[in-house]
């Protein structure tokens, strides 16, 4: 596999003499053998004898790899992981395939050479032709560069591939860019992946995680072969994490005048002055120019540093050095201490930037180490460090991906484990864990009593019309500000019409973009109005944080008390803004609340509290802000027919479902109809986006 190749190079620095073959794992190439020289006689074999060639047949049950090039019919693979791989040599005396240890190939008369191979298991593996006793790549794939050299590929695919697979759904970009390094005095590469929408809305920044390859790797490896586009965007999308931008710049840095190491080594190399100089470029040139030339939120809390092995390395060996730039750092299968299983002395490692545990983890928000099980040898230092570190008393978060070895599935698992850890607040509302809540009882009514929604709900489809976002402005006599929120308007929204609308609030640690980023109520309306299964309505979301400076502070229950102070705002200043903006209906019967968490408690305190101003409230994992249902409703029977609709859940697992079933019981014992959903979700973007998809159904009807 590529990532024995890789381990080998980077790790172990196997001693080849000059002329001699170097053994790398499965790829036998010879230092004397230029990389050109390879690929021309790949070309030249396979273009000799291709006129009339007859292709051998193909082997039912077999699908073509995903890493074939267009208009190939091999290789191919079988659902068990078995591989078939082709190879055009007419005038050869013996082809092997080189992939894991040599597979003889079989030659059928015509020139045409094949061999199946046992089951190689799921991932990248890099193969290779002998032909004559000359390395060969394979003309009919795509080829990566890993190993410090291009190779040949095939993917095996994985049982749990779906998080890096192509879905119908909005995707980020991949944008290569040129900066120029005041240390290394010359042009530096990057690769920038911008998340969904970041063209879209000029106005929005984001956080950013630099994202290291490994050793004989390049900027490009983690886009290529590590697919982090894909894993990104589908995690967006999931809302399982913040959009974010990822820069993926070259980790090979030198000053003039430096060498830098061959590849492969001859031994093992020493890292120390290029690490070194890799963080001048750092905070010297790579940062400035990112943040000067992308939206970025330009300060250490929101900027994160993760690497695979090599750059695992680099990410400890640069962060602690510079933990004015960095909050969050990750190791996946590197890190400190990769080369040593001697005991470290946080008082004077890195300068002591680790010997108080307590100050280095209210600095340090995440600190993630990650290796596959069939590692564990190679990683012995890695591991050392990460048990002498909990030890210390700092906060480690870990991830051990089964079955796995020094390999592309280790490294794509553990940014799919890493990256929802970034750039949360400690207490926030879009994580599973939001607010501190109770043992979890359940009762006989705690049920689930609507099914899970259809697949593709919530995925932006272009066959149907799509409305749009705006960002607007409102004078806030009550806060004695300008305030914000977002707003969608249905398609075709027409001022000769007056439309429904909806007051959707975010949970403690979110804000106005809380809602589209993760429950996307402009998709499930959308697709549910072009499916006649809702009103086109206006939804409005605001921010809950009534207070002048309303951002989310790093402890979110600092500004706790701001959201009892909106109900004026929205009141007084919010809904009469948004009727004197648009055609809307100002009727109460036409008014509906909801919200997530924090905000679910205050649409129930504010949409039961005013039955003058709201006919339909949602509370969704409501917080601990929500009334006590007496309060919430001190006279039930006479308000009962004011009210159209109470919709509230929570899932199972949510430690807050005390609040929810609380609020259901009273209405229960009161005759109040409400819907009472119990899923098996926890506090999260799951349980607020299927449960909105089933409140917008109802609303206005």
């Amino acid at each position: 596999m590529i990532s024995r190749v890789h381990s080998n190079l980077a790790l172990e620095g196997d001693v080849a003499d000059e002329n001699t073959s170097v053994s790398v794992a499965p790829l036998m190439i010879t230092r004397a053998t230029p990389l050109a020289a390879l690929f021309v006689c790949s070309f030249l074999s396979a273009v000799a004898g291709a006129q009339n060639a007859e292709l051998p047949p193909i082997p039912p049950g077999s699908v073509l790899a995903s890493t074939a090039v267009p208009g190939q019919h091999f290789p191919r693979v079988f659902p068990d992981g078995r591989a078939v791989f082709y190879y055009r040599a007419p005038n050869a005396k013996r082809v092997a395939l080189g992939l894991n240890k040599e597979w003889p190939m079989t030659n059928d008369g015509k020139g045409n050479w094949t061999v199946t191979t046992d089951p190689i298991g799921p991932g990248i593996h890099g193969y290779e032709f002998h032909v004559d006793g000359v390395n060969v790549g394979d003309p009919a794939v795509q080829h990566i560069y890993d190993a410090g050299r291009f190779l040949s590929h095939i993917e095996i695919p994985s049982p749990d591939g779906d998080y890096f697979a192509v879905k119908v759904m909005a995707h980020g970009d991949v944008r290569d860019k040129l900066y120029y390094s005041s240390v290394t005095t010359g042009w530096r590469r990057i690769r920038v992946y911008t998340p969904p929408g970041y063209d879209q809305d000029p106005t929005r920044r984001y956080p950013v995680l630099y994202l290291m390859h490994g050793a004989g790797q390049n900027e490009d490896c983690w886009t290529l072969e590590g697919k982090a586009s894909l894993i990104l965007d589908n995690m967006i999308a999931e809302g399982r994490c913040v959009p974010m931008v990822v820069v993926m710049p070259n980790g090979y840095a030198y000053r003039p005048g430096e060498e830098p190491p061959l590849i492969p080594p001859a031994r093992r190399p020493d890292f120390s002055k290029a690490f070194s100089t890799l963080g001048d470029v750092f905070s010297k040139d790579l940062i400035p120019y990112v943040d000067s030339n992308f939206r970025t939120k330009p300060d250490r809390e929101n900027r994160a540093l993760a690497g695979l092995s090599m750059g695992g390395m680099q990410t400890f060996s640069v962060g602690l050095d510079h933990l004015d730039e960095f909050a969050y750092l990750g190791g996946f299968s590197g890190g400190a201490g990769a080369f040593s299983t001697e005991p470290i002395d946080f008082k004077t490692f890195h300068n002591g930037v680790m010997a108080d545990a307590e100050a280095f983890n209210k600095r340090v928000h995440a600190v993630f180490l990650s290796n596959g099980t069939e590692e564990a040898q190679m990683m012995r230092g890695v591991i050392a460090f990460r048990e002498a570190a909990v030890k210390a008393g700092i906060n480690v978060k870990s991830f051990v991906s089964q079955g796995t070895a020094h390999e592309w599935t280790t490294w794509r698992r553990s940014l799919h484990e890493f990256a929802p850890l970034l750039f949360r607040p400690e207490t926030g509302s879009s994580g599973n864990s939001a607010l501190p809540g109770r043992q979890i009882e359940l009762g006989p009514d705690d049920k689930q009593v609507l099914p899970e929604p259809p697949y593709g709900f919530d995925v932006v489809r272009d066959d149907v019309p799509h409305g749009r976002m705006e960002r607007i402005e409102y004078k806030s006599e009550s806060v004695g500000s300008v305030r914000h929120a977002n707003v969608y308007l249905p398609p075709n929204y027409s001022a000769e019409k007056k439309y429904p609308v909806l007051y959707l609030l975010h949970g403690l640690g979110g804000d106005v973009d809380e809602w589209p980023l993760f429950g996307v109520p402009h998709v499930l309306l959308d697709n549910l109005i072009a499916a006649g299964l809702a009103k086109p309505m206006i939804i409005v979301m605001p921010n809950g944080r009534a207070q002048k400076d309303d951002r989310s502070p790093k402890n979110p229950m600092e500004a706790a008390g701001a959201f009892a102070h909106f109900e004026a705002d929205l009141l007084n200043d919010l809904i009469p803004a948004i009727e004197s903006r648009y055609s809307v209906s100002s009727d109460r019967v036409d008014r509906a609340i909801a919200g997530l968490s924090m905000g679910g408690g205050q649409a129930l305190d504010f949409g039961l509290g005013h039955l003058d101003k709201f006919a339909w409230v949602g509370g969704f994992s409501a917080a601990p802000n929500t009334k006590v249902p007496s309060e919430l409703l001190p006279d039930p029977e006479q308000k009962a027919s004011l009210i159209k609709l109470i919709y509230l859940c929570d899932g199972r697992k949510d430690g807050l479902i005390f609040i929810g079933k609380r609020t259901h019981q009273y209405l229960k014992e009161h005759n109040i109809p409400h819907v009472w959903n119990v899923d098996g979700n926890g506090h999260d973007p799951t349980e607020w986006r299927n449960n909105l998809y089933y409140f917008l159904q109802r609303l206005f009807q």
